[in-house]
């Protein structure tokens, strides 16, 4: 599993929620007897999805190296419902699962489950 973690801002419990949200996953992991084989974060907004902790993240998914990337829920990778449907089909197309603490696995090949996620008061 690949554990991504993703702060809008550093701002002053910036560093604290990094950390919180790296021990959840961490957490997650473990109970779910998942091996952590790699991790990257990002500070800054999820408008976009060309982030250093995304590309890093992309070539371990691109190198076979991962089968699971995990969040702490689905706003923590992006921001935009069709950002998030295309990085599903991406990491689909690459054999890896994509998962969060808040939801378990998450499959957006229903378009009502994504709908619902995103519209959950998370985001």
């Amino acid at each position: 599993v690949w554990l991504y973690c993703r702060i809008a801002n550093v701002g002053v419990l910036g560093a604290d929620s990094i950390e919180m949200q790296r021990r959840r996953l961490e957490w997650y992991a473990a109970r779910h007897g998942m091996e952590v084989v790699g991790y990257s974060e990002d500070r800054q907004p999820g408008l976009t999805m060309d982030r250093p902790g995304i590309l890093e993240m992309n070539r371990a998914v691109e190198q076979h190296k991962v089968d699971i990337v995990l969040v702490f829920n689905l706003d923590r990778l992006c921001r935009r419902i069709g950002d998030a449907v295309r990085y599903w089909h991406y990491l689909h197309k690459h054999g890896v699962r994509l998962c969060s603490v808040s939801d378990g696995e998450i499959d957006l090949s229903m378009d009502a489950d994504i709908i619902g996620v995103l519209s959950s008061g998370t985001v």
